[in-house]
């Protein structure tokens, strides 16, 4: 995916904006939510989870929900703005 407008409404990608990954979150209302797709824990990559909305790390399991505040650990921080 190259860009947010691709993104459907209740849906999430990872972009880049040059060197940098963002979790890319167009909610229903059509506003859109942007944060790093780095996990604080320790620096993986989360992926979108559709069917939960959610971010999830595939390294350790911490999870996000769709705008990257914190649900479960390890990670004990929110996604960075």
């Amino acid at each position: 995916m190259a860009s947010a407008d691709e993104i459907a409404p209740g849906r999430g990608a990872v972009l880049r904006h040059g060197l940098t990954k963002v979790a890319t979150y167009h909610d229903p209302e059509g506003r859109l939510h942007e944060c790093s797709a780095i996990c604080p824990h320790l620096g993986c990559v989360v992926h979108w989870k559709s069917f939960e909305s959610s971010w999830d790390c595939p390294c350790h399991g911490s999870r996000f929900d769709a705008p990257g505040h914190l649900l479960m650990g390890p990670a004990n921080s929110d996604l960075a703005e």
